[in-house]
């Protein structure tokens, strides 16, 4: 532990914790929408991309994810802050990013996004870490929602008017990307100010050594299961969902300002408006069944999205999709610290996210194939099914969830 972070107390610790994340909070919200609509929307109508960079452009989050596992494990025990480990990777996509920009090469493009966005995702691990040490346990949910509320908001506002400047001219993309990659270096400073120990030490003798805490911990190794199923009906249908409405494959083939509108201005805005509510019953309730709770918000919205191509059904689907995000991105930042020990926070959080990559990783590839197979309709009705057995999984837990909240301090 640095002397500089031992002398401060936990109110100081708290304070500014809170400050930086703030800033990080309105930074990320220009990074969320560039990967959630302009990266893919302009591989698909600006260089007209093949399935494979599609797809790899969409895994390119989960890669990173996958990438933290090892990369927790060889930071582990070198003296080096958190802070400074998750910094580092944002600077890097920062670089890429502006590249991406100004390089008119589809595969250059390709490359350089997938890089960006693999290093803003491979140092989740340590942030999370962050927020366990330095907030406390009964003020967690509502101290990372106010900057959530910040992303939200910032990835909504950036997102119409990025569609807004993409309507005049197409081209402008290489603005959007060069503000995005600005974005991503200002996000670094904001993060390497918050106050941080140094990554504690590892047992272990090989990278994926924290998976032995999936069978150590049955609790968390069965809830990591059924979050598995869950997650992998979501992200594989992630994708799938610009296609859907920006492809001419599918018949829609709507305007960038309509493409932004259901793919992020809906679902963000409510999502924006859920987050304190969410985060409340995060601090409060049974983790168990609010997970029950959003996986069945999830695989309502899914099987509406993709059951018409009315515009208005979409975009019902796309706001019950955006209410359950509100809740689920604050349980998946979060819900390891109710499960795991404060000094191995990092090596579950490693675990939970490396596992998000791999399905997010293999999800679009099999979602794009299993649409081209059976149609989009049956591959949402073939997610909403997923997202009910992992449900149906989950009862057996609730007691369990509620024996955690027991032993909260």
């Amino acid at each position: 532990m640095s002397l500089e972070y031992s002398s401060l107390t936990t109110s100081e610790l708290h304070r500014r914790t809170y400050k930086y994340d703030l800033w990080r909070g309105f930074f990320e919200g220009v990074l969320s929408s560039g990967i959630q609509t302009f990266a893919l929307f302009i591989a698909i109508r600006y260089y007209n991309a093949g399935e494979g960079l599609k797809s790899l452009i969409a895994a390119a989050p989960f890669i990173g994810m996958i990438l933290s596992l090892p990369l927790v494990h060889y930071t582990a025990g070198k003296g080096l802050k958190k802070s400074f480990c998750s910094a580092v990777p944002s600077a890097l996509a920062s670089v890429c990013l502006i590249i991406a920009a100004w390089i008119p090469s589809l595969e250059f493009y390709a490359l350089m996004i997938t890089i960006s966005y693999i290093c803003r995702s491979v140092a989740i691990p340590y942030l999370t870490s962050i927020y366990s040490d330095n907030y406390p346990h009964l003020k967690r949910g509502a101290s990372f929602s106010k900057p959530l509320l910040l992303t939200v908001a910032i990835s909504s506002l950036f997102g119409l008017a990025g569609s807004l400047l993409l309507e005049i001219n197409i081209i402008y993309f290489n603005w959007v990307f060069t503000v995005v990659g600005i974005s991503a270096l200002a996000k670094a400073w904001a993060i390497s100010s918050m106050p941080s120990k140094v990554i504690e030490k590892t047992s272990h003798n090989h990278p994926f050594g924290n998976f032995e805490y999936v069978i150590k911990d049955r609790e968390f190794g069965y809830v990591l299961f059924t979050w598995f199923i869950m997650g992998f009906a979501n992200l594989w249908v992630l994708p799938l969902r610009v296609d859907y409405v920006a492809s001419s494959t599918y018949g829609i083939e709507a305007s960038p300002l309509i493409v932004a509108l259901i793919i992020t201005i809906i679902p963000e805005t409510i999502r924006f408006l859920f987050i304190p509510f969410w985060a409340r019953l995060f601090d409060r309730m049974n983790f168990i069944v609010l997970r029950m709770i959003l996986n069945v918000l999830f695989g309502t919205g899914i099987a509406l999205f993709f059951i018409s191509k009315n515009l208005l059904i979409i975009g019902t689907g796309s706001a019950l999709i955006g209410l359950a995000f509100a809740g689920g991105s604050i349980a998946w930042a979060l819900w390891v610290t109710k499960y795991a020990p404060p000094e191995k926070v990092s090596a579950y959080m490693s675990v939970h996210v490396c596992l998000t990559g791999i399905r997010g990783t293999i999800g679009p590839m099999i979602g794009y194939w299993t649409a081209a197979q059976v149609g989009a309709t049956m591959t949402g009705w073939i997610s909403c099914g997923l997202m009910i057995l992992a449900t149906i999984m989950l009862l057996p837990e609730i007691k369990h969830g509620r024996k955690k909240m027991l032993e909260a301090p």
